[in-house]
């Protein structure tokens, strides 16, 4: 789990400056405004049996991620993510071996702070 979690670190980091680089801004600018060097990070590890009532179960409230960016590796046997694209929920269905990236909301707020203020 600790290297999982350095690597999943390392990860972030590099879709920060990739993020920076493209929006025209210092490759280390992302990751300045998130601390730096010592950028926060925690790992939670969610296990989900099989539910044998699945019309009685209600599962989590929707929600955003408050953070900059969370990642997920999701458990083909378990669906059950969603999105909410146009006021629908769409059902994301896992890719083998695959890790999904979602944008959170200080990173949005951060990314649409810098859009409003640059085209002002």
């Amino acid at each position: 789990m600790e290297e999982y979690s350095k690597e999943i670190q390392r990860l972030g980091k590099v879709f920060l400056k990739v993020f920076s680089i493209n929006l025209g801004l210092n490759e280390d600018c992302l990751q300045n405004a998130f601390g730096g060097k010592d950028i926060g990070a925690c790992l939670r590890a969610n296990f989900y049996p099989k539910c044998t009532q699945p019309d009685l179960t209600l599962g989590l409230s929707s929600h955003s991620d408050p953070g900059g960016m969370t990642f997920l590796l999701p458990d083909k046997r378990v669906s059950g993510l969603q999105i909410r694209k146009n006021d629908q929920w769409i059902s994301i269905k896992p890719v083998p071996n695959a890790i999904i990236v979602n944008i959170g909301d200080q990173l949005q707020v951060f990314l649409f702070t810098l859009q409003t203020l640059s085209f002002d």
